[in-house]
């Protein structure tokens, strides 16, 4: 969400400047316009696109101790986090009432429209219906309804320059821009750029109602004036003093130049730039991988290098019989931009979002791509998160999607996983008794006769949308060493991450091994 935001302020800000800057005071409205709502609309949904794929399928190795993980595993069970609220939580709740108050405003000038509209002298005169409020306010219009004070204040040429004026806005239909912008006031209350754009938009809306209307234009200046003294309108409408008098009578006769013209394909390079830099193929989004260096969202990640595979003795207690296991550890990553990452903490990470895990959110969040699946039982091999001192995932890592076999799908004559080498990954030789003497395996087993491969361009769907949903992912409390809040990794063991797809709805693991639907 933060990089959302961040790319739609720069498409607005730098759209805005370069309007301000060549565009503002040129007498091409009908341009100006629709500049302003394009780049508007530009700024709302580029950062939300994504033209390319610029994620390539990331598929790293970096595992955890298994001690540590059966260490967690008994936490979460003997003594699960005390509830707290995150900072993100907070920002929610402020939102929330920010939008609610804003709709509350919105519903206040819908009620005083309702208000003027009953109380009202209704007449009818051609398309319009004149509603005459008695009130001391400057004429203003809703879709096809004026509201004026009294209908014999106004002499018969004042008359014709109102209803000439609103008659524009009704034909150019800058009710529409007003709903949009009242609307984004709502979802972007908190966002100064908004109001900006209404405020342009707005005089925008007035330029063109002005040129229509003014056909002389120092009797038309006057009237602006005598108008810009009474009481304005809701915002809802189109009203006749709402805008900057002064800057209204010095476009009534500007005129721009056929040269000055040039100036409206501004927008090609802008829209552009907004293209390449501010979608989602921005380019500190992409997995990129030197040696044991990885970057991901603008942070620099370091592994450690890959220890040699080390022997230890186990005892057989009852037989006194002695085996000899190897132990192969994986690289784990130790720097995070040039600083240690703790390898041991004295409490996890702990997901404060709705559902029970993390696991459940990105459960729910890929049930659409998940759904086109064939049936059968499934991991999402998804592990190593790592959550930053706020609270936010800044690494994962994406293993793949795999279909896991059932013991009568394997073949008999499969090779069985070598008993001899123990590796630190937390889900080695791990499978679930699923009743009638069926088994799954619940891993990503280097023996593929266990698990049968999803398609290609699937496997790459559902990638991608996991990216989206760990880039908007609720917030975490951060892990803690020595009561300070540093990086840490959010288990997902494998065997945490088998589902069953059934007739393309998604049924996950329940608390007693049977699947419910989500």
């Amino acid at each position: 969400m933060l990089q959302y935001l961040l790319n739609t302020t720069a498409i607005w800000l730098m759209s805005l400047i370069l309007f301000d800057v060549f565009l503002r005071r040129e007498s091409y409205h009908a341009y100006n316009r629709l500049y302003l709502l394009f780049t508007f609309l530009l700024g709302a949904f580029v950062p939300l696109w994504q033209w390319q794929n610029n994620n390539p399928l990331h598929t790293t190795s970096l595992q955890q101790p298994v001690e540590r993980v059966i260490a967690v595993k008994q936490s979460i069970v003997t003594s699960a986090p005390s509830f707290a609220i995150g900072w993100e939580q907070v920002l929610m709740i402020i939102y929330y009432a920010g939008a609610f108050i804003a709709l509350c405003i919105l519903i206040m000038d819908i009620i005083k429209l309702t208000a003027f509209s009953r109380n009202g002298m209704k007449s009818a005169e051609g398309d319009w219906t004149i509603i005459e409020t008695g009130k001391d306010h400057a004429p203003f219009s809703f879709m096809h309804t004026l509201f004026i004070c009294s209908r014999q204040q106004y002499s018969h040429d004042e008359w014709n320059m109102i209803q000439m004026h609103e008659q524009q806005h009704t034909s150019l239909m800058h009710f529409t821009d007003l709903m949009l912008m009242q609307v984004s006031r709502i979802i972007f209350w908190f966002h100064p750029l908004v109001y900006i754009y209404n405020k342009r938009i707005l005089l925008v809306h007035e330029y063109q109602a002005d040129h229509a209307s003014a056909k002389q234009p120092q009797v038309y200046g006057k009237f602006l004036v005598e108008q810009a003294l009474l009481q304005s309108a809701p915002s809802l409408s189109n009203s006749f003093n709402r805008s900057p008098i002064k800057k209204r009578i010095i476009m009534l006769t500007r005129r721009s130049t056929t040269v000055s013209k040039i100036k409206m394909f501004v927008f090609i390079p802008l829209a552009l730039v907004c293209t390449i830099c501010f979608s989602k193929n921005g380019f500190s989004q992409k997995f990129v991988r030197n040696g044991n260096i990885v970057t991901y969202r603008g942070n620099t990640f370091e592994y450690s290098e890959a220890a040699k595979p080390d022997t230890q003795i186990l005892t057989d207690p009852v037989t006194g019989t002695e085996t000899i296991k190897v132990i192969k550890r994986d690289p784990v990553i130790i720097k995070m931009n040039g600083k240690d990452i703790p390898q041991g903490t004295d409490k996890e990470p702990y997901y404060t979002g709705n559902g029970k895990s993390l696991r459940d959110y990105l459960l729910q969040g890929l049930k659409n791509e998940l759904c086109k699946l064939d049936d059968g039982q499934y991991t999402l091999n998804i592990n190593n998160i790592l959550i930053d001192e706020h609270g936010k995932i800044v690494y994962f890592e994406y293993q793949d999607m795999r279909r896991s076999r059932t013991s009568d799908e394997i073949p008999k004559d499969a090779p069985k996983q070598n008993p001899e080498v123990v590796t630190t990954n937390p889900s080695t030789n791990i499978t679930v008794n699923l009743g009638g003497g069926q088994t799954m395996a619940l891993r990503k087993n280097t023996n593929p006769a266990y698990f049968e491969e999803i398609d290609k361009n699937m496997q790459q769907e559902i990638f991608n949308k996991v990216c989206d949903l760990v880039e908007i992912a609720p917030g975490f409390i951060p892990a803690m060493l020595n009561g300070e809040k540093v990086v840490g990794t959010y288990f997902t063991p494998y065997f945490w991450n088998h589902f069953k797809i059934q007739n393309h709805k998604l049924y996950d693991v329940g608390k007693n091994g049977e699947f419910k639907e989500l």
